[in-house]
């Protein structure tokens, strides 16, 4: 379904998330598998853990232009380690409501570019 700004009557992109059969099945493999390995380990209840939208670690190091706010800059630079860069979600302050491993692509794929340039100008 394509669904269109009202602003400016251009399409944008609907994005929506359901677990396919195999994700279902892969979920209550590694459950049964876990419970096999709690029990062994001498676990007297072992409780499934339901799935929720909030599997990715994100946060610590996140991204800014203010050092005293922030740990990296656009680029995923570390402020204080001019040779640091960390290409992952923990420069996110949150999420959306699924995966962000389109976005940690995407921003590593800048990052590289950057990595790129400066290498060229000497600068890193």
């Amino acid at each position: 379904m394509t669904k269109f700004s009202s602003e400016f009557g251009m399409p944008i992109p609907v994005v929506t998330y359901n677990d396919h059969p195999n994700d279902q099945a892969m979920r209550q493999f590694a459950w049964e598998k876990a419970r096999e390995l709690y029990t062994a380990a001498g676990a007297y209840k072992v409780f499934d853990t339901p799935p929720y939208p909030a599997t990715h670690n994100l946060g610590t190091c996140r991204m800014g232009t203010d050092p005293d706010e922030s740990v990296v800059n656009e680029y995923g630079q570390a402020h204080e380690v001019k040779n640091l860069f960390i290409a992952d979600g923990s420069v996110f302050t949150t999420s959306a409501a699924e995966n962000p491993t389109l976005t940690i692509s995407a921003l590593a794929i800048r990052q590289a570019r950057y990595i790129i340039e400066l290498m060229m100008e000497d600068e890193l």
